[in-house]
């Protein structure tokens, strides 16, 4: 009698094989039996898994006890992806004599799990435990198993109210499909392929990536057409994100000249509609291992990505790195054991609310395969426990990625699920509660010259009035004067336009007691500096029926106090406005202390008295009507005029 020499299961988890000792006899006293069983191990040796279920199959007709028989065919069942079939060929085994080799009971787990039949893998992973002849370590392995398959089993059993549908044939195909980034309007949608290479020949790499983007037509997505950028077609180049204004792009090049490692980070710029030259993020954020998948945060600080550079927890980790003031990237950081783990963490997506995390990971539990995770920041900016985003978002198959729309709405994934078109498809679903991040608006528009009409390279910022911090502050574009900026819930915030030479735009967007604040879409207009020109500051703000000025208008004030300073020939008139509650002299009053609050502290930061003028005009230049709290505030006002 021949013994066993293969390998019947590895032992991942714990690092061991099993193997028969070879003073073990075989169960089966067939000769013909043992012969086609001896054949079927060179077969699947040889990586022949049809020839070796053959023989097996014929085997067990001539003695259906043979249990090495039942265990190899489980064998080649489970090597060739037939996995039900392996499942039944090791239960065989089993049934026929339990305790002869338990390891099978693990790995009959391990199938049904993968499988997605998570109560069937709890039940043989504790059947493995009870078993005789098995260490102590096997069953800490084992109860592990258990722990994630109880965990996967209470996933499955209480779904969230989706479902996710795939985008159809107009966008998926038999390749891969990743989504990349969906505009602020839900209108366009950007995504990678991988696709097979048309220079396989020459270059060696069978695939290659290239960007994608569809447009929303009478509620689908149609119209797919090459995004390219301008770099060369020898260059292999994914894992695209734009920033929030797409007027920035992120991506991956592999294998470049100019590359640290495998594959390194890369910015590429937009001026106007033409992009400019790739820029490699530089030696402090790439490294000689693998870097890649980044995703910027919506205010710009934060660049998000994937790496398996040394210091981390385990394979691919999520790393950030945050924006210094001279513009540079400071020294990446890992994001910790609240999102790694020792296995993978990948494609990084911060939301546009800037506070939730959303990640694949391979290790963490779930259904199987990668799934999708959710970390949120606390008050004090720590990453709060990962949690799983739930059946059905993720299936035992592979959910790789995800992107959200700005209000919060509506999710993409990009899933290797059943019922696709062939490797990963993009599916879109709405939201529930649970997985929601925080709804986002923005302004969005144009500067321009009240003038001429011509476009303006301005500076816009947005500034958050109780912490008088700039949360965000960009150029409009030089050539169109556009710009796009998210403006978050919860806060009180002073938006700004500001140029040399123009009077500045002033706006109060307080999002502290609205639930929905209405995105903004127009085209904003600088007064250039000129005598009888006048503008509003509309984040001067004092307590009700006070002229202290409240330090919620510092940012403004200071603002005023650039402009008299940066322009020293310039000589304003500082005028107060009231609503219409209370008597005329009341308000006559009112409005010339509050406009005077405004010159002394002008005063009292270095500006000669000489340049300024004040004066109370109390409701009688009112500029909305006063039977609404809204026209109310808007009378409120302090204005400042060129002399």
């Amino acid at each position: 009698m021949r013994y066993l020499k293969i390998i019947l299961y590895i032992f991942l988890s714990f690092g061991i094989f099993m193997a028969r000792a070879q003073d073990t006899r075989l169960t089966s006293q067939n000769k013909k039996a043992v012969k086609l069983y001896q054949n079927a191990e060179s077969s699947i040796l040889r990586g022949d898994y049809q020839a070796s279920e053959t023989a097996l199959k014929k085997a067990l007709g001539k003695d259906p006890g043979f249990i090495e028989a039942w265990l190899l065919l489980g064998d080649a069942y489970s090597e060739s992806g037939n996995i039900e079939q392996a499942i039944d060929a090791y239960r065989q085994a089993v049934k026929i004599d339990p305790g002869f080799f338990p390891y099978a009971f693990y790995i009959i787990g391990d199938l049904e799990f993968k499988s997605g039949n998570y109560q069937s893998a709890i039940d043989s992973y504790k059947l493995f435990i009870e078993s005789t002849g098995v260490t102590e370590s096997e069953k800490t392995s084992a109860k592990k198993k258990t722990a994630l398959a109880e965990k996967a089993q209470q996933i499955v059993t209480n779904p969230l109210d989706v479902q996710p549908v795939n985008l159809g044939k107009k966008v998926n195909s038999r390749s891969d499909e990743y989504v990349n980034f969906v505009d602020e309007e839900v209108t366009q949608l950007y995504l990678t392929r991988k696709e097979p290479s048309l220079s396989y020949a020459t270059d060696g790499n069978p695939y290659r990536e290239n960007f994608y983007t569809a447009f929303l037509k009478d509620g689908s997505w149609d119209s797919l057409a090459r995004f390219v950028l301008p770099v060369g077609k020898e260059r292999n180049i994914g894992g695209m994100s734009f920033s929030i204004d797409r007027r920035h792009i992120y991506f991956t090049g592999c294998s470049w000249p100019e590359s640290f490692g495998s594959c390194d980070l890369y910015e590429m710029n937009k001026t106007g509609n033409s992009w400019g030259k790739a820029r490699n993020l530089g030696n402090l954020i790439n490294t000689g291992a693998w870097d890649s998948q980044p995703f910027l945060s919506s205010d710009g600080k934060t660049l998000y990505f994937s790496s398996r550079r040394s210091g981390g927890l385990g394979g691919s980790d999520i790393w950030m790195t945050q924006k210094q003031a001279n513009g540079t990237w400071g020294t990446p950081v890992n994001l910790g054991d609240s999102i790694n783990t020792s296995g993978n963490e990948m494609a990084p997506y911060i939301h546009a609310d800037t506070k939730t995390l959303y990640f694949s990971s391979d290790t963490r539990a779930g259904l199987g395969g990668y799934d999708l995770f959710m970390s949120k920041k606390d008050e004090t900016g720590n990453w709060k426990k990962a949690v799983n985003l739930g059946s059905p978002v993720n299936t035992r198959k592979n959910e790789i990625n995800i992107f959200i729309s700005m209000d919060a709405t509506t999710a993409w994934i990009s899933s290797d699920r059943e019922g696709g078109y062939g490797g990963y498809d993009i599916y879109e679903m709405k939201t529930v509660k649970a997985i929601r991040p925080e709804a986002v608006v923005y302004v969005k528009g144009r500067v321009i010259n009240l003038s001429d009409k011509k476009p303006l390279q301005a500076w816009v910022e947005l500034t958050n009035l109780d912490k008088s911090e700039t949360v965000i502050g960009i150029q409009s574009d030089p050539v169109d004067g556009s710009f796009f900026i998210p403006v978050y819930p919860g806060i009180d915030y002073a938006f700004h336009i500001t140029k040399k030479g123009y009077l500045f735009y002033s706006e109060n967007m307080n999002l502290k007691d609205t639930l929905y604040f209405r995105p903004i879409n127009k085209t904003f207009e600088l007064t250039p500096i000129h005598q009888g020109n006048s503008f509003i500051l509309n984040n001067i703000f004092f307590d009700f029926d006070s002229y202290t000025l409240k330090t919620s208008s510092l940012p403004e004030l200071n603002l005023l106090l650039n402009l008299l300073k940066n322009n020293p020939s310039l000589q304003i008139l500082i005028k107060g406005h009231t609503d219409n509650i209370g008597s005329k002299d009341y308000n006559l009053l009112l409005s010339e202390n509050r406009a005077k609050a405004v010159y002394e502290y002008l005063i009292k930061h270095g500006i000669e008295e000489q340049r300024l003028e004040f004066k109370g005009f109390g409701a009688t230049q009112p500029v909305a009507a006063n039977d609404t709290p809204e026209g109310r505030a808007a009378n409120r006002r302090t204005e400042i005029e060129i002399l």
